[in-house]
């Protein structure tokens, strides 16, 4: 299977994982109660990674507890020694990082709570895991993942919300609430995915010969700039960058010439994203945005939105 058709089973997978029952993240869930776990620790690399950047923010909130994302060579003895223990859990796509592994035994052996989640079972990192969280998406062969990166993310939010309820914090029409949400944004996503393709196919045509591409957008989608761009670098094969909003104004901007490409993630209005635009179309005709209220101008992506 190629990556596009990978990204065609993303919203079956998505959905299926909706209406499942988790005993695994259910006992995992009252493990972190019942063992006075003080904070939450995500590590991985790569897709991994962007996946838990993306989920932390949801996990803090029905978590109720601080949440970390670190890359595992971030996971010396200094860090995991301090105060609180924690419950780290692993990341692993393909299940067999072994950086990944390490930074979870090291966690395991100072007393931390630890815990997997691959895309395949059995995995590697599961030897050092006290509790086995397998991501349910399916084999992904393809190099570039995004199968896995939509359902790992998933599956961090439903073990957040395993968390909530364990605790008390999320009765049953809270719940149904939010996976009612969620599963409108899964049935969105064909028309998503066929938007970007016509996309990538007419304006967007031009980035398949590019030699420097950036991407940006805000603090809410930083996990998502950075999958973003591994995939371009990955599928296109050239220089690839991403960076958050704030931070790409402070110098990064600097290095764009006529040859650069800047593609700007715009969920919302934001006047100082349209000021950004306007001073770089000077510099480089290569401008696209992609949210839904962007120009249509020959290069935006202007997506449907979910009602």
């Amino acid at each position: 299977m190629q990556v596009e058709d990978y990204m065609n089973e993303t919203p079956l997978r998505l959905l299926e994982m909706l209406t499942q029952t988790r005993e695994d993240l259910w006992r995992a869930a009252q493990a972190l109660t019942e063992r006075g776990v003080t904070r939450i620790i995500l590590t991985g690399s790569g897709t991994s990674y962007h996946g838990a950047l993306t989920a932390r923010t949801f996990m803090q909130r029905w978590c109720a507890l601080p949440v970390d994302v670190c890359w595992p060579f971030m996971l010396d003895d200094e860090t995991l020694a301090r105060s609180g223990k924690a419950l780290v859990v692993g990341i692993s796509q393909g299940g067999g990082s072994l950086s990944t592994l390490a930074a979870m035994e090291r966690a395991r052996n100072v007393g931390h709570i630890t815990a997997s989640m691959a895309g395949v079972a059995p995995a590697t990192i599961d030897r050092a895991a006290d509790y086995i969280l397998t991501v349910p998406c399916g084999e992904e062969t393809a190099g570039a993942k995004t199968k896995g990166y939509h359902c790992t993310v998933l599956n961090l939010m439903l073990l957040a919300l395993a968390v909530a309820g364990q605790q008390q914090r999320l009765d049953g029409e809270q719940r149904r609430s939010l996976l009612l949400r969620m599963e409108k944004t899964f049935n969105h996503l064909p028309a998503l995915v066929t938007a970007s393709q016509a996309w990538a196919q007419t304006n967007a045509l031009a980035l398949r010969d590019s030699a420097d591409i950036r991407l940006t957008g805000p603090a809410t989608l930083f996990g998502t700039v950075q999958e973003g761009a591994l995939k371009m670098l990955e599928t296109l094969r050239c220089p690839v960058s991403g960076y958050e909003f704030e931070e790409f104004i402070h110098g990064i901007y600097n290095a764009f010439n006529a040859q650069s490409a800047l593609i700007m993630l715009d969920p919302q209005p934001d006047a100082r994203q349209d000021r950004l635009a306007q001073i770089l179309s000077e510099w480089t005709p290569s401008i696209y945005r992609i949210g839904p209220q962007v120009e249509n101008n020959g290069l935006n992506l202007n997506f449907p939105v979910c009602q």
